[in-house]
């Protein structure tokens, strides 16, 4: 059974559990949900033989969450979501074709639209190769574009590089800070569990809206 008495502080990088923080909180209390899982069904199936020693070491030893752990996940984001709230999860083309984001009921989430990122850097591929992710905008009942979405000059592909110096599952900031100021306004809370490098925090705070979010991988040190 998970603690619910776990104390998560807002506005600092710190180690926890998603689900976890997000069974922390109250029914209808975040502005925007950032989830980036770290879900590794694609890699064990394609079996390149060579993640984890010879590309992608660091990104290869992030601790993994199941499908099932996901999707707990996103249920409580719809709980904790405010109406019309928005959440934003990262995936790859894999979760995509294989339909994983409609475990979750429309009526909970609805996928209203979608941005493909390129980090100009090529990745890993039987046939194509991979440049970048998916961004899923889904949105919690009741559905409505305007006075939730001020910001109509994002382009649904967005070229970014991606500095993985810094954590090996970041993702494009300059992208991340202008959905929020897109979809939030000052002071109200952004939600990131699963954090990685804390990119989100900055782009929050820079932006002056509360932030509250962790990763189960964090040890300390300068965000």
């Amino acid at each position: 059974m998970l603690d619910r008495t776990t104390a998560f502080i807002r506005n600092v990088a710190q180690r926890g559990d998603a689900l976890e923080l997000l069974c922390s909180l109250p029914d209808g209390s975040v502005a925007l949900g950032i989830f980036d899982p770290q879900f590794r069904e694609l890699l064990e199936r394609q079996a390149y033989g060579n993640e984890g020693v010879t590309r992608q070491g660091a990104r290869a030893a992030l601790p993994a969450m199941s499908a099932d752990y996901i999707d707990a996940v996103v249920r409580e984001f719809a709980r904790t979501l405010k109406p019309s709230g928005y959440l934003l999860r990262w995936c790859d083309k894999y979760i995509l074709c294989e339909g994983h984001h409609l475990r979750t009921p429309s009526e909970l989430l609805k996928v209203v639209d979608l941005i493909a990122t390129d980090n100009q850097r090529f990745g890993m591929g039987y046939r194509t190769r991979a440049r970048g992710d998916f961004l899923l905008v889904t949105q919690k009942p009741p559905i409505k574009a305007r006075a939730t979405w001020i910001d109509h000059g994002i382009p649904d592909r967005w070229p970014e590089k991606v500095d993985r110096s810094a954590h090996p599952h970041a993702k494009p900031i300059g992208l991340i800070s202008r959905l929020i100021a897109a979809t939030t306004q000052p002071g109200e809370l952004i939600v990131d569990p699963a954090a990685g490098g804390f990119g989100a925090m900055h782009a929050a705070l820079t932006l002056e809206r509360q932030f509250l979010g962790c990763d189960i991988a964090y040890v300390g040190g300068a965000q």
